[in-house]
């Protein structure tokens, strides 16, 4: 979605349409992406990172919202759901809806 894309707890991302996600358990959900036929695997976790990738909520409102959601999220989480919206960005998952400079 976005070439340069800089990603930190102020980004607000949101999912590319394209993408599918399907849940096929408690433990894990497929994330396809029609346009190359790829499969990725998401945990609980970051099922409910990309629920939330809305384009209008910062990743650190994000962090804030699963440690309600989830128990014994620690210090870690702020850096574990960056590497995962940079990881999702490197696929093409997401992007800002905030034009280009």
């Amino acid at each position: 979605m976005d070439d340069q894309l800089v990603i930190d707890l102020d980004s607000a991302l949101a999912v590319n349409p394209t993408l599918v996600l399907r849940e096929e358990s408690d433990d894990c959900a497929l994330l396809f992406d029609p346009d190359n036929g790829r499969v990725h695997l998401l945990n609980p976790c970051a099922v409910a990172v990309w629920k939330r990738l809305d384009g209008r909520l910062k990743l650190r409102e994000i962090v804030a919202a699963l440690s309600a959601e989830f128990d014994g999220m620690g210090p870690e989480a702020e850096a574990q759901v960056l590497a995962l919206a940079r990881s999702l960005a490197a696929l093409g998952a997401v992007g800002s809806l905030q034009a280009k400079s």
